[in-house]
């Protein structure tokens, strides 16, 4: 394993080999700083993710850019003979990292808890070091669901994998997962992957503990219901899902305030809700 190491400029002899590069090495710091695109020659850059051309700003052989909220810097070089190299990019954080919600169901075999390694992608540091887990890595929570585990950390993009919490990693008794590739959210279960159905159990654990920190001005009524389930909020929500105790879903589709509900046989149901940000809200109601 990596240990935490502080970027520095020791690396920069290793970019004079480059036609064009970005510096620092680090992708967030606390506070604002500045980026620099260095290569001999014309470099046309973008700060805003899109593709840079001909026709983007432009600087001969330097340039330094604040970083004063988070931005994906592209950049090309043209040389002295018209030579274009190859459009590099990196982004850059400042202040407070994206949240990510890691869930991870484990075999019921594993008494030692769930562990998990995150290898952090973008960012790729905090404040300027480069963080790697010692093994096994950080202890995940139960959620009281089933044999399912949950973590919160803050990165935008990383590649993690589970383990069985094992003291040392080469021995018989570890059993890990491959590395496996996300964003703001992942659900994995050691048997299936990645999935994208998780049993409504976990969506209430969540709830109720996300309840414990913030009001959701959120009402559906009549519950109990026969026909129209209405639904009242001030939150702009995108689509919306009806599960049965099982987990399965018995309807879904765009969100709206009033839901039909009269095909669903007597019983308990769950409305999962979900906005633009891909948070998602858990009610349960009951069908006459």
């Amino acid at each position: 394993m990596k240990k935490i190491l502080l970027f520095s400029s020791i690396l920069f002899s290793s970019f004079l080999f480059s036609q064009i590069a970005i510096l620092p090495i680090g992708t967030h710091y606390n506070n604002a700083y500045q980026a620099t695109i260095s290569g001999n020659g014309t470099i046309y850059y973008t700060t805003d993710g899109s593709t840079p051309t001909l026709s983007s700003s432009s600087a001969i052989n330097n340039v330094q850019i604040s970083i004063n909220q988070n931005k994906e810097i592209k950049a090309f070089l043209v040389d002295g003979q018209g030579n274009s190299s190859a459009i590099i990019s990196k982004k850059y954080y400042t202040g407070s990292i994206p949240d990510a919600a890691i869930y991870f169901k484990a075999p019921s075999t594993w008494t030692s808890g769930s562990c998990i390694m995150i290898d952090m992608v973008n960012p790729n540091s905090i404040n300027g070091f480069v963080i790697d887990t010692f093994w096994p890595g950080m202890a995940m929570q139960p959620t009281g669901c089933e044999t399912w585990y949950k973590i919160s950390r803050n990165f935008e993009e990383a590649n993690v994998s589970f383990n069985n919490c094992t003291p040392f990693e080469n021995i018989p008794q570890t059993v890990t997962t491959n590395s496996i590739p996300m964003g703001s959210t992942l659900y994995y279960d050691f048997t299936d992957g990645i999935i994208t159905n998780p049993p409504s159990c976990l969506f209430l654990a969540t709830r109720e503990n996300q309840s414990q920190g913030k009001n959701v001005l959120i009402k559906i009524y009549p519950n109990p219901v026969s026909d129209i389930l209405k639904v009242n909020t001030d939150r702009y929500f995108q689509e919306y899902e009806i599960i049965d105790v099982t987990g399965k879903i018995v309807s879904n589709g765009k969100f709206k305030k009033d839901i039909s509900i009269h095909d669903l046989i007597s019983g308990n149901y769950f409305l999962k809700l979900k906005d633009q940000k891909g948070d998602l809200v858990l009610l349960k109601f009951i069908k006459k």
